[in-house]
């Protein structure tokens, strides 16, 4: 596929463009949008997925590029469905947005997607649904369930705050240029609330992340790493119901908001 209007596409923005339309509609049907929404678009690259967005509601597009940012102006001159900003998606104030809630589109940059996601997140009271294409292991770990090798980290504390499915796999061919690896379509549904209450928020991240550091031990040992002296360890676990001998990758997220406020 040629550069278009002059536009290599960079490799210091993350930029892979879809070329496939029949994905760029699947992409733009799974937010389930209507004329009422608003969609924030992560990274619209050329505007391929803005023009299909902005068809159906008005679209808030946010790019780095200054060099596609003059080509997504001349594209959508004179649509008032369209607005394209220039800047960093990390630093942009979602707080400033005029509109209360909106749907969030984006082909997202493989090596920011995770504080991206996290960014979402914390305006979760403004963000309807995220419709987002990313790497393909990064997807199966954020929809990952206990008991299989992806689960860690990131599918708890995610998974503390939104639903997250896998709608599609995309093989690497279907960009330009073709990344390294495959990528997944994701939804991500922020909940209203945490999915299961937890005293220190704090607490439960700091337990996460030290039951992940060596995800081969159990959580018995896991637990004394955090500094939890050896009898009261063996009350906690038995108190939750939880085998000494589970491997974190065994422990669910109630399971580990139990811990953590039983944790003196």
């Amino acid at each position: 596929m040629p550069k278009e209007a002059g536009h290599r596409p960079r490799k210091r923005f993350g930029q892979n463009f879809l070329t496939d339309p029949g994905l760029r509609e699947f992409i733009v049907n799974s937010a389930y949008i209507v004329k009422t929404d608003t969609v924030l678009e992560i990274g619209p690259g050329r505007g391929e997925l803005t023009g299909i967005i902005a068809v159906r509601c008005p679209v808030i597009a946010v790019e780095i590029d200054r060099d596609l940012v003059k080509l997504l102006k001349a594209r959508f001159e004179g649509n008032n469905n369209v607005e394209i900003i220039e800047g960093d998606i990390l630093s942009f104030d979602l707080k400033a947005l005029s509109v209360k809630k909106f749907k969030v589109i984006g082909n997202v940059p493989y090596y920011i997607t995770t504080p991206i996601i996290f960014k979402l997140l914390e305006n979760k009271d403004r963000v309807e649904t995220a419709v987002l294409t990313i790497q393909k292991e990064v997807a199966e770990r954020l929809a990952a369930v206990p008991g299989s090798k992806e689960y860690g980290v990131l599918t708890v504390m995610v998974g503390m705050f939104a639903d997250v499915k896998i709608l599609k796999i995309i093989r690497a061919a279907a960009f330009y240029p073709a990344p390294q690896v495959d990528s997944a379509v994701i939804s991500i549904k922020p909940l209203e609330f945490t999915r299961t209450p937890v005293k220190d928020p704090l607490n439960f991240e700091k337990l996460v992340k030290t039951a992940f550091q060596q995800r081969r031990k159990n959580i018995r040992n896991a637990l004394l790493r955090f500094g939890i002296e050896k009898e009261e360890v063996k009350k906690v676990l038995l108190a939750n119901g939880i085998n000494e001998n589970a491997r974190p990758e065994d422990i669910s997220i109630e399971e580990f908001a139990k811990l953590s406020d039983a944790l003196p």
